[in-house]
């Protein structure tokens, strides 16, 4: 029982941390940064913590400031992405935060943020957006979303086995510590986009159920040979499978993106 009822906290934690990653609904405006004529220079804010960047990777994407209700605060925020989506329009964007502010949500770069998702128009007349934010891997913004990918389940039991993490991806990142280790779900990985081999090995997914809508981060600690995913049965494939089908029919049909595993964060949970 106690066992079970440590499980049942683990597996909350992780949802309430994933939650806390994103949010829905937020109030934006635009701010304009003139980054072009600016040079993309860094604004003061973060300019300490990544105004040395080169140039490719500060131009790389559109800038906002950002204060949203959840995530990253302060200046630990400087640097980070964000997908955040339009929620009158479905248009979407990945954004890098360069600047806080002080709105309670974020104040997008009316040229490179703002205008690309305010695709009609309505933003400009209001003055700002509703959006939903969800922090993103910096890096994984060429790699697209995979759609309709068969998820079977294993059970590691990484409790059990105090999270060692599996042979394949041992080498790599079997060294980190427990909290790091137990702070997600965890995945084998061949699915049909994304980093292949020991390049995949501790890398985090979104996994959402496409049945139910569920969704869930889960870290990649091991291979597979089914070309989709292998989600642990405790940590990763339970959480999604909210309405019992795919433990009836050994597998879910999921979709997956790369997203930030979000490691300098304070963890939610350590055992």
């Amino acid at each position: 029982m106690k066992r079970l009822s440590l499980r049942i906290l683990f597996l909350a934690c992780l949802v309430a941390f994933a939650s806390a990653q994103s949010a829905s609904d937020v109030i934006a405006y635009w701010t304009d940064y003139n980054t072009t004529e600016n040079g993309w220079t860094i604004p003061s804010f973060c300019a300490a913590v990544v105004g040395g960047k080169p140039l490719e990777w500060r131009s790389k994407y559109g800038w906002t400031g950002f204060c949203g209700p959840n995530g990253i605060q302060g200046v630990d925020s400087c640097g980070k992405c964000l997908n955040v989506t339009n929620t009158a329009t479905g248009a979407y964007e990945t954004v890098r935060i360069v600047d806080t502010c002080g709105t309670g949500g974020l104040e997008l770069d009316l040229e490179t943020a703002f205008k690309p998702i305010d695709t009609d128009g309505n933003g400009i007349k209001q003055g700002h957006l509703t959006v939903d934010y969800a922090f993103v891997d910096c890096d994984a913004d060429d790699v697209p979303d995979a759609t309709d990918v068969t998820a079977y389940w294993t059970d590691y039991q990484p409790s059990q086995n105090s999270w060692e993490i599996p042979s394949f991806c041992a080498a790599a990142v079997g060294a980190k510590p427990l909290e790091w280790r137990s702070k997600y779900g965890w995945t084998g990985f061949c699915g049909p986009v994304g980093p292949t081999g020991v390049d995949a090995c501790g890398k985090c997914l979104k996994v959402t159920n496409t049945e139910t809508k569920d969704e869930e981060i889960v870290r990649i600690v091991d291979t597979c040979g089914t070309g989709g995913l292998e989600l642990d049965l405790e940590t990763a494939f339970k959480p999604i499978d909210t309405n019992g089908n795919g433990i009836k029919q050994g597998h879910l049909i999921v979709d997956y993106k790369i997203v930030d595993c979000d490691d300098d964060a304070v963890l939610v949970y350590s055992q």
